[in-house]
C-alpha cells in the first residue's frame, strides 16, 4: 500500500493518529482478498470516519497495437513453424543459427573420400514446469504437415551481439536440406553405429543434400577445420525456414532447444562412423542464434496506432512479433481528483472471449501487464518489479487474468499532483520467454460487460 508523502507532510498530529487506524482497516481489507462490495465499505467508514470508496466504473480503452521488436538471441528455446490463425492471420518463426566444429584440428581420417549422409537435428524443448508437469512442445495442430528447408547464412554473426525478432537475415537461398512431415513429439529414435545402439529423444531430422555434403567434406582440405574461427568464417550458419502454405485454421509452431546433446549437424562416414557438428546456441551457448518472426494476412483493421487508436470490444494478443493490447485510463484523474486520496486496492481484470479457444488454440498460462513509455514502447510496471509474482498476478484463473496495480496508479497520482502527467497507458502481452509460447489470446473487452474492468478501492482522507 502506498500513501503519498506529500499527503503526510500536511497532516497534523491528530490526523496522523487517525491515519494509522485507516491503514489498519485498509490492510484488513487487502488481507481478506475480497472486493469491498463484499466486505462492506460502510463498515470501514463507520469505524474510521473516512470515506472509503469502491469503484468499477473507471473508463478503460483497449485496442491492439504492433508488438515491440524482441531480442531473441537470448531465449532459452526458439520457435520453428507456421500457423494460419483464422482471427489473426499467418504467424511464422524462422531459426537463424551458427553451428560449431567438433574440435580444433578435426579430421575425417585416412581412407575417407566422401560423406555417406548428413542430417541436421533439432531437439524439441521438453521443458518441465515447476509443478512437475511437462509443457507442450507445440502450439496449433500437432498433425499438421510441415515443409522445412535449410539455407546457408551469408553473413557473420557474433555471440556477443543482440539480435532482434525483426532482423532480416542474408542468404543466397540455395537449398542445402529439406524435410516434409509431421512433428513427432513422442517417439524417440534408435540408431546403430557398429555395435553401439544410441537412443535419441524426439527431434526433427532434416536430410542435408549432396551439395552440402560435398561442401562440408571438402572443408578439411581447404583448411577450414583448423579452428572455430576459420570454420565459422567459411560456414557462417543456417537459415531454417518453414515454407508450408496453410489455409486458415491449419499449421503449428514447435519449440526447439538448440543447446543440447542432440541439436547438431550429424555426418556419417567411413565404416559406421559419425561425428556431430554441435549447435550450441541459446542462453549459455557459444553459437549465435536468433528467431526471425513474420506476420502475414493480418486483418486490415486489427492493428492500430498507439495513442491514436479507438476502443475495440475484442482484445487481440499474439506473441512471436504479433500484437499487444494497449490499455488506456483516459479519465483516471477525473476520478482521483481529490488531493487527499490513498489508493488501497487496484485490480485490473481481463476475461477471455468465449468460444475462441479450444484444444488447438490453447490459452497461455501467464500474461504480463507492463507500462508504456511516452513513445508507446514497453516499460516495467512498478508493481511488476517491486512486488511478488503472487501479488502482481497474471496467471490464468478459469477464464480470466488479473493484475494488482496499486503502486502504478499511486505513482501516476503523485506525479500528476506534482505537475507531471505520465499516464501513458499500459500494455498486456504474452511473455516472450519462460516459457516461450506461440499461444494467442482473444479477450472480451466490451465496456460495461463486467469482463474488462478496474476494481479500485481508495480512501478519502478528511
Amino acid at each position: 500500500m502506498l500513501i503519498s508523502i506529500y499527503m503526510i507532510r500536511y497532516l497534523n498530529a491528530k490526523t496522523k493518529s487517525i491515519l494509522l487506524l485507516a491503514l489498519f482497516f485498509a490492510s484488513f481489507l487487502h488481507g481478506c482478498k475480497k472486493d469491498t462490495d463484499t466486505v462492506g465499505a460502510q463498515f470501514v467508514i463507520s469505524r474510521n470516519g473516512y470515506q472509503t470508496l469502491f469503484d468499477t466504473s473507471i473508463v478503460l480503452n483497449a485496442y491492439a497495437v504492433q508488438m515491440d521488436s524482441l531480442i531473441t538471441s537470448r531465449l532459452a528455446s526458439l520457435a520453428i513453424g507456421s500457423i494460419n490463425d483464422p482471427e489473426l492471420g499467418t504467424s511464422k518463426a524462422t531459426i537463424v543459427t551458427q553451428f560449431s566444429l567438433p574440435g580444433n584440428g578435426f579430421s575425417w581420417g585416412t581412407g575417407i573420400t566422401k560423406l555417406d549422409s548428413c542430417h541436421l537435428q533439432l531437439r524439441f524443448r521438453t521443458l518441465v514446469n515447476t509443478t512437475g508437469t511437462v509443457f507442450k512442445d507445440y502450439y496449433g495442430d500437432p498433425n499438421a504437415i510441415h515443409t522445412l528447408k535449410v539455407y546457408l547464412l551469408q553473413e557473420d554473426l557474433s555471440k556477443d551481439s543482440l539480435y532482434y525478432s525483426t532482423r532480416k537475415f542474408k542468404s543466397n537461398l540455395v537449398e542445402m536440406g529439406a524435410w516434409t512431415g509431421k512433428f513427432n513429439f513422442i517417439d524417440s529414435t534408435t540408431i546403430k553405429l557398429g555395435s553401439e545402439t544410441i537412443i535419441i529423444p524426439p527431434h526433427i531430422k532434416i536430410p542435408m543434400n549432396q551439395v552440402f555434403q560435398t561442401l562440408l567434406y571438402g572443408a578439411e582440405a581447404r583448411g577450414e577445420f583448423a579452428s572455430q574461427t576459420t570454420f565459422k568464417a567459411a560456414f557462417k550458419g543456417f537459415v531454417i525456414s518453414d515454407e508450408t502454405s496453410y489455409a486458415p485454421g491449419e499449421g503449428s509452431i514447435a519449440y526447439i532447444r538448440l543447446n543440447s546433446d542432440i541439436s547438431a549437424v550429424t555426418a556419417y562416414y567411413g565404416d559406421s562412423l559419425a561425428v556431430d557438428f554441435p549447435i550450441l546456441g541459446g542462453t549459455n551457448g557459444i553459437d549465435a542464434a536468433y528467431n526471425f518472426y513474420e506476420q502475414k494476412d493480418r486483418p486490415a483493421d486489427l492493428v492500430q496506432t498507439a495513442f491514436k487508436g479507438m476502443h475495440r470490444d475484442t482484445g487481440y494478443l499474439q506473441p512471436l512479433g504479433g500484437t499487444k493490447l494497449r490499455v488506456e485510463l483516459p479519465s483516471i484523474f477525473n476520478v482521483l481528483n481529490n488531493p487527499k486520496i490513498a489508493i488501497n486496492g487496484a485490480t485490473l481484470v481481463f476475461t477471455t472471449l468465449e468460444g475462441k479457444n479450444n484444444s488447438t488454440y490453447t490459452l497461455p498460462l501467464t500474461l504480463a501487464l507492463v507500462n508504456s513509455d511516452s513513445l508507446g514502447k514497453n516499460a516495467f510496471l512498478r508493481d511488476q518489479i517491486t512486488e511478488t509474482s503472487a501479488y502482481y498476478g497474471g496467471k490464468l484463473n478459469g477464464s480470466s487474468y488479473s493484475f494488482n496495480i496499486v503502486r502504478h496508479l499511486q505513482n501516476l497520482l503523485i506525479q500528476y499532483k506534482n505537475g507531471s502527467n505520465v499516464n501513458y497507458g499500459m500494455h498486456l502481452i504474452v511473455p516472450a520467454d519462460n516459457p516461450l509460447t506461440a499461444e494467442r489470446v482473444l479477450l472480451n473487452t466490451k465496456k460495461n460487460a463486467g469482463t474488462f474492468k478496474l476494481k479500485l478501492t481508495y480512501t478519502v482522507i478528511k
